[in-house]
């Protein structure tokens, strides 16, 4: 008898369970815009072409207008040769993401990495791919796990497109996730967010600088700030980063600029109290676009902001109001 009670007062909680999640679905859905494709919406005119991602395809804004150009495949985190006629982004497919190089019009090239396995243990993962300064590498972020351990941290790799050797340049901290958002500088060194985790058990990310294969590297912010997800301006001496500090739902995008090799200074707050990620600079490096939602719960959205020497959150502005682009693919912006 004791068992049939337990048994219904269980099934009855479940069912509460699912009845409130439906009424909570119910209500989001209800008081929050619907996401559409961005073809669906006219963009701003934005000098040169802005590329992004929503829902595993990749898509081009160009002339006010969005194309879609590839299939609703897996496709994400776009990135812009120097010369601008390839990208290299992400397809994620069920247990593995591998690296492509497409054209500009969403045709495949080539494929980079190979991490499909037909045990799931030996399946891998490569995020955040960048281009070298000169084209010839993509730096990419990779779990090389080990197939017996459920441990994942994602460390730095560089891959030569040529001759399809890869190179390891981080270290990951165990049980931290790893290092991720890879950007080569064009004197050689690595630019990348960090992770760690203090004596309290908290992890951090701080933005990092590597001057080559498996050095130490030096941390260019403080673990309280928590800032990761770095872009840096086209002539090298600007970086923008999201700084969570010790918000859990708001983050800022700040400027800061290069006060020696391993220093920054003179940061800026260019936007705050928005759920910001993934910035990017424009071509000439006075504008970066980054993602936020339009309102508190909603699906994120393309946002720019003027680079200012000064703080000037009141300017970040809203340029699409529904698409619900990936908030983990930071817009790739080319000339």
């Amino acid at each position: 008898m004791m068992r049939a009670f337990v048994y219904a007062a269980v099934v009855a909680a479940m069912v509460a369970f699912g009845f409130g999640v439906y009424h909570a679905a119910a209500v989001l859905k209800t008081t929050h815009r619907e996401v559409i494709r961005p073809t669906a919406q006219s963009g701003p005119s934005l000098a040169g072409t802005v590329y992004v991602a929503q829902d595993g395809a990749l898509y081009r804004l160009e002339g006010g207008r969005f194309t879609q150009i590839t299939d609703n495949a897996g496709w994400t985190e776009p990135a812009v040769s120097p010369d601008g006629t390839q990208l290299a982004a992400v397809r994620r497919i069920g247990n593995y993401s591998d690296v492509y190089l497409l054209s500009t019009q969403g045709r495949v090239i080539k494929q980079l990495t190979h991490h499909s396995a037909r045990q799931a243990e030996y399946n891998h993962w490569s995020f955040f791919p960048r281009f070298s300064a000169d084209g010839t590498k993509v730096f990419y972020s990779y779990d090389a796990k080990d197939p017996g351990s459920y441990e994942v941290d994602l460390a730095i790799f560089s891959l030569d497109i040529n001759t399809g050797v890869a190179v390891q340049w981080t270290e990951p901290n165990p049980y931290t996730g790893g290092d991720v958002d890879p950007i080569p500088m064009k004197d050689g060194r690595l630019l990348y967010t960090k992770y760690s985790i203090d004596e309290k058990s908290q992890v951090h990310s701080q933005l990092w600088l590597q001057a080559g294969p498996g050095t130490e590297g030096v941390a260019l912010t403080q673990p309280e700030d928590n800032c990761a997800s770095p872009a840096l301006a086209p002539d090298g001496s600007t970086v923008a980063m999201i700084c969570r500090r010790d918000q859990l739902q708001s983050a800022d995008v700040v400027t800061e600029t290069f006060a020696g090799d391993v220093t920054l200074s003179a940061p800026v707050v260019l936007a705050s109290g928005r759920l910001a990620a993934a910035p990017a600079f424009a071509p000439d490096g006075h504008t970066v676009v980054f993602l936020a939602p339009v309102e508190p719960g909603g699906a994120f959205q393309l946002w720019s902001v003027p680079v200012t020497t000064t703080a000037s959150g009141a300017a970040a502005k809203a340029l699409t109001s529904s698409v619900g682009l990936d908030a983990t693919s930071a817009p790739a912006w080319a000339r």
